[in-house]
This record gives C-alpha cells, sequence and structure tokens, in this order.
C-alpha cells in the first residue's frame, strides 16, 4: 500500500558564491520518518518534533480495545478521555479552540463512550465508581468539572464496561458482535446503527438495533473506526512503512486502497478517530491531529492534551 506522508517539508537554501555571482538554491526534503510541525517553517516557537527516530526500533501498534478517546464535536471542540476503572476513574480534557489549550477534569466513573454537544455539555457512559461497577450515564454542563447524579443508561450504546467482548445497545441487550473476540471500537450513527471492529480486523454493522450484525469488510491490524452518514469515515492501521499509524478513508462503506502515514509515537489501546460533520479528530497516543476530510491532510493541534491542565 502506498503511503503519503503527513511530514512536512523543511527547506534548506543553500547560497553559493562565486565570481559569476549567484548560482542557484535547493530545497531537501526532511527524512520520511520525522515528523516536523508544519508551523516550524515559519515561527521559533514550533513545538519540537517527536522521539520517533530512524535508528530506534519502532514496533507497531497492537490492535486492543480502546481506552483513551477522542469525540469530535466541531472543527475547533473535541473531547479526549482515558477511561479509568470503576475504583479509580481517570481523566478527560477538552479544547474549544482546535488544541490550542485544553481544559482538564476528572470523569464520574469508567467511561468508554462521550456525547457531547458543545465545550461545556457532554453525556458520558460508563460504569459507576466502587465496587458494583454499573452500567450508568452522567451529565455536565461545565466541562466536567461537575457531573451530576449518575442516571438510567439503558438506552444508550456503549462497549461494556465490564466485558471487552461486548455491546450495550440502545435496545439496553448486551450483546456480542465479535463472538468470542474482543471489540476494539464502536461508531454509531443512531439508535439503529452502529458498527463494530473486532479484534480479527472484522468491521461489522448493525441496521436494527443490535440483533443482527453483518460483515461489511475486514481491515487486519486495525486499531480504531469511524463512520459518518453516507458511508464515508476513516479507519486506522499500523503498517511496516509508518513509524505511527495509517489513517485510510472510507468510502461508500469501504476502505480505500492507501491512506495517509501519521508520525507519532503510539500507544496500545490510545489510537482513535472521531468526526462531527467536516471536522475528523485523530489520536494517536498523546497527540492529536486534525482534518476537514477523511482522507486528509491530517494537522498536529498545538498542544497536546496531558500536556496543559
Amino acid at each position: 500500500m502506498q503511503l503519503r506522508r503527513v511530514a512536512p517539508v523543511v527547506g534548506l537554501l543553500a547560497l553559493l558564491a562565486a565570481d559569476a555571482g549567484l548560482i542557484g538554491s535547493a530545497l531537501r526534503p526532511s527524512p520520511a520518518d520525522v515528523y516536523v510541525p508544519a508551523a516550524a517553517a515559519t515561527t521559533s516557537s514550533a513545538r519540537p518534533t517527536p522521539s520517533v527516530k530512524a535508528t530506534q526500533k519502532f514496533t507497531p501498534p497492537t490492535p486492543v480495545p480502546v481506552e483513551k478517546y477522542v469525540t469530535a464535536v466541531s472543527p475547533t471542540i473535541a473531547w479526549v478521555a482515558l477511561a479509568g476503572s470503576c475504583v479509580n476513574p481517570d481523566v478527560v480534557w477538552v479544547t474549544g479552540d482546535q488544541g490550542a489549550t485544553w481544559t482538564r477534569n476528572l470523569l464520574p466513573g469508567r467511561v468508554l463512550r462521550l456525547l457531547a454537544d458543545s465545550s461545556k455539555e457532554a453525556q458520558a457512559v460508563g460504569a459507576n465508581a466502587g465496587t458494583k461497577c454499573s452500567l450508568k450515564q452522567w451529565a455536565t454542563t461545565d466541562s466536567g468539572a461537575e457531573w451530576g447524579k449518575p442516571g438510567d443508561a439503558s438506552p444508550a450504546w456503549t462497549r461494556d464496561p465490564n466485558d471487552s467482548q461486548a455491546v450495550h445497545t440502545a435496545r439496553n441487550d448486551v450483546v456480542r458482535p465479535c463472538g468470542p473476540r474482543n471489540v476494539i471500537d464502536l461508531t454509531v450513527l443512531d439508535g439503529s446503527r452502529a458498527q463494530v471492529l473486532c479484534a480479527n480486523g472484522d468491521v461489522r454493522a448493525t441496521t436494527d438495533g443490535g440483533r443482527n450484525w453483518r460483515k461489511s469488510y475486514a481491515a487486519k491490524n486495525a486499531l480504531a473506526l469511524t463512520v459518518a452518514e453516507g458511508g464515508s469515515g476513516v479507519i486506522v492501521k499500523p503498517a511496516s512503512s509508518c513509524r505511527g499509524v495509517v489513517a485510510v478513508p472510507i468510502v461508500s462503506g469501504r476502505p480505500a486502497k492507501e491512506g495517509e502515514c501519521v508520525v507519532a509515537p503510539t500507544v496500545d489501546g490510545q489510537i482513535s478517530v472521531s468526526n462531527a460533520g467536516n471536522a475528523w479528530w485523530l489520536l494517536v497516543g498523546s497527540e492529536l491531529f486534525t482534518a476537514e476530510e477523511p482522507g486528509g491532510p491530517w494537522t498536529r493541534t498545538k498542544q497536546d492534551p496531558a500536556t496543559e491542565g
């Protein structure tokens, strides 16, 4: 599969003096496996490049259930959550300015799905803090500073917080769309339609609220998935030639033959992709990227969520 690199070109102007005057200049491209922020060409305050070097051994990420994920709201607004456990809930970060700044707050429990309407308002679905770890739903109007009392989560889609092979549907059923395999990711269109990414790379879809799941296609070693109305989307995969992940656009319900290599340090279970309209967000480890279309190009945000708050 041919990959288009996200690393931009760094200009190197070589001026050679000779009796005849100025001879010429040349541009030399940066190494393909070193990510250089686009802003580096124009400002000295650009962020340093990730520590992914050609001399370092690179281990491709492993398909495991997503534990840290991004939820897109708009081109400028997104939430990033680290699911945590029932006993030790983790954190959520929110940006309203395309990643220039982030607000950090605690989650109310083990949260595996966020439904956000703005940088302030969101609903969280997961298991409540404590030893019972039962499915609950919360709401916030202040970016997660307060979540209020847990409510009924029976009409909510989510991966099961207690069972990596199970999905809770909007019909209040618990199903196993991947059979005996883990559900790596879940993407939802409405109360009846959803898709799952299975550990063996199968992408399965339901249009009847989870009663039946048909195999749409297989994407071996895929790590994350999102779909939108009309059949567009993104599926994220590793590749031996990419020191990061490959964001493959989905067109009319099928993945394209090639995608864009997004270079960034990877962490198993911390790779996620999400969309809202024409806003596409990609999380790779601790780094965030945005795009206006599922085919990219992907641009790194100004700050990573974990660097603030």
